[in-house]
């Protein structure tokens, strides 16, 4: 069995992404892998993204990820949908294979049979288009909310949800939002790791697609892989 190494730029999406591991092998009736983490300092990840300095989010997330390894990582991940607009440049950097969350999830989405979905997630991650290359490749389409309730979603996500804050009001705040989309959509991409800590199918009313533990999922996958 492979060990892996999880690079965690988001603590509360990390631990969940970790958790599921472990989850899911227990529900397959198996013994779960051995795991190694890494958290690299937040503040640098989010200047770096900020700024567009992808040279130096790539270095940080590439560090994070040869961390895991030299302690016995064998393959990685990072559970976090923005970092990966440099994942070419993190994965060329790094000494061990990395899973991208993008493909995996984009690999989902087939196996469902979803033709369209919606995506909600940070700014940089929607604004930059990161799911459009994957699902297009895979014949998929995607719809996106308007600007105002995208801003809503962005602050929603970096002043609340990555600091472990759910209310009630952000909830239906964001189901709001889910719900404009679902009328257009097959489902929802859950586009950042924190997402699904605050929605998913039963407030949303539509199938959601859970990026963190999807990624969790395929992590396992290759792990227990001969």
């Amino acid at each position: 069995m492979k060990t892996i190494g999880i690079c965690i730029p988001t603590i509360e999406g990390g631990v969940v992404c970790h958790q599921e591991i472990g989850r899911e092998a227990m529900r397959r009736g198996i013994p779960y892998p051995p795991i190694v983490t890494h958290t690299p300092l937040y503040e640098g990840i989010k200047n770096a993204v900020k700024t567009d300095n992808f040279d130096a989010l790539s270095t940080v997330l590439s560090d994070s990820v040869n961390s895991t390894a030299k302690a016995g990582a064998d393959f990685a991940i990072i559970p976090s949908n923005t970092p990966h607009v440099v994942f070419p440049e993190t994965l060329a950097k790094s000494i061990i294979p990395v899973l991208s969350i993008l493909e995996v999830t984009a690999d989902h989405c087939v196996r469902q049979g979803y033709k369209r979905v919606g995506i909600l997630g940070t700014s940089s991650t929607v604004r930059r288009r990161l799911y459009d290359e994957p699902l297009d490749r895979r014949g998929i389409s995607t719809v996106y909310v308007p600007d105002a309730e995208q801003d809503l979603v962005h602050d929603v996500i970096q002043n609340e949800l990555i600091k472990g804050i759910f209310t009630d009001q952000t909830r239906d705040d964001l189901v709001l939002v889910a719900k404009q989309l679902a009328p257009h959509c097959d489902a929802i991409v859950l586009g950042c790791t924190e997402l699904p800590l605050i929605l998913n199918e039963g407030n949303c009313q539509i199938k959601v697609v859970d990026t963190t533990r999807i990624l969790s999922h395929a992590a396992l996958d290759l792990a227990i892989k001969e």
